[in-house]
């Protein structure tokens, strides 16, 4: 295996450890630690073939290896990328279906299923308690290179009910929220609580408050101003829904 694809799965693998999957931030502070550039790390990290990408050298990979504690040269060995994986079993004398099985396992995420329906529409009261139905089993590689979340204990899963955020999320969709955003940080998708009513929209923040959007034009927006702001109370943030496009 290329050395450089060696480092690059180390470098995630160490990433991960230290801060979680996905982690939002992560990268910058594993830059911090070593001393090295944000950009630098992220291109370090980008898919093979990637255009920008860059090769973790060799000054860099032996300071991560004296920052992070491991033997010297390390980080060049699969080994370290496979130290939490069931492939470090023994499968000579499995039998070959079993053995393949163990080839092929990959690390899944399980996350929580809700059985909660935000409102894409006027509303709707919330729960008197949240109950999981079901837990999703989702690739760790596919949520680290998809998802951008807080922590990964902040993955849940809902639907939505009605047309108002049509045709971007649909009635009966499921959605990812992050339940670790609280607030309106930036222009993005919510599931929040206005006037006791529970909804999912799109907000804006603007410089003398919120303007909540609904992606069906037949909704008209509704302007929050900034000294009513405490009407809104967040839940979480959208990160993904199943028509298969993220945001």
């Amino acid at each position: 295996m290329d050395k450089n694809l060696i480092r690059k799965a180390n470098l995630q693998l160490l990433i991960d450890r230290q801060y979680g999957i996905g982690t939002r931030g992560a990268k910058a502070a594993f830059a911090k630690t070593i001393d090295v550039q944000p950009d630098y790390l992220s291109r370090c990290l980008y898919p093979p073939g990637k255009k920008g990408g860059k090769n973790i050298g060799e000054d860099v990979a032996r300071r991560i290896e004296k920052v992070y504690k491991l033997a010297e040269h390390s980080l060049d060995k699969p080994r370290l990328a496979e130290a939490e994986s069931v492939e470090t079993i023994d499968i000579e004398g499995l039998p070959p279906a079993l053995a393949q099985k163990i080839r092929s396992y990959r690390p899944l995420v399980s996350i929580e299923r809700f059985d909660i329906a935000g409102s894409m529409g006027p509303g709707t009261e919330p729960p008197e308690m949240n109950m999981v139905v079901e837990n999703m089993s989702l690739d760790a590689s596919w949520v680290r290179q998809n998802l951008t979340y807080t922590k990964v204990e902040n993955l849940k899963l809902i639907s939505g009910r009605g047309d108002s955020m049509a045709p971007t999320i649909r009635s009966g969709d499921a959605v990812i929220v992050d339940a670790g955003v609280t607030s309106v940080e930036s222009d993005a998708i919510y599931c929040f609580l206005m006037r006791g009513q529970m909804q999912i929209k799109r907000i804006q923040r603007g410089l003398d408050g919120l303007r909540i959007i609904s992606d069906n034009a037949q909704y008209p927006p509704i302007d929050i101003p900034g000294d009513r702001e405490s009407d809104i109370t967040v839940l979480a943030q959208i990160i993904y829904w199943w028509t298969g496009r993220s945001f």
